[in-house]
C-alpha cells in the first residue's frame, strides 16, 4: 500500500507522520511550522486569498502557524498541472489565443514574416481596412 509523502515547504525535507500534526509542529529539519499555508494543498500563490478553499479566511502570515480549519498537507507529488492546463485552455479558447501551436517545434521553424503577415492581417481585418 503506498503512503502519501509529504515535505517541508521550505527544505523540502521528507515528512513521516505517526500522529495528525498539531498547530505549533515544526519541521525537525529547519524548524518551519508545519501547520501553515505554504504546507497546505490549497495554498496558491495565483489564488484570491492565495488559497483556493473558497471559505478558507484571509491568513496574513502564510508560513506561520495557524488555525485553519482546512488545512490539509500538501502531498508529494499531487499534479495539480492538470488544472492549471485546464485553466490555460479555456483562456486560449475565450480569447482565442495560439499559445499551444506557437509553443509547438513546427510553429518555431517557420519564417518571422509569417507571423507578422498574420498580424498584420488582422489588424487590418479589425479595422476594416
Amino acid at each position: 500500500m503506498d503512503e502519501a509523502q509529504h515535505q517541508c515547504f521550505r527544505c523540502e525535507e521528507e515528512l513521516v507522520f505517526d500522529v495528525k500534526i498539531a498547530r505549533l509542529d515544526t519541521c525537525p529539519n529547519c524548524g518551519a511550522y508545519l501547520h501553515s499555508c505554504r504546507n497546505c494543498r490549497f495554498w496558491s500563490i495565483a489564488a484570491h486569498n492565495q488559497c483556493t478553499e473558497n471559505q478558507g479566511e484571509f491568513i496574513r502570515d502564510r508560513e506561520a502557524a495557524n488555525f485553519c480549519g482546512w488545512f490539509q498537507f500538501r502531498v508529494v507529488g499531487e499534479d495539480t498541472s492538470q488544472q492549471a492546463n485546464a485553466a490555460k485552455a479555456k483562456l486560449d479558447a475565450l480569447f482565442g489565443g495560439g499559445g499551444a501551436k506557437s509553443a509547438s517545434p513546427a510553429a518555431a521553424s517557420t519564417s518571422p514574416m509569417s507571423k507578422e503577415d498574420e498580424a498584420r492581417k488582422r489588424l487590418e481585418a479589425l479595422f476594416k481596412k
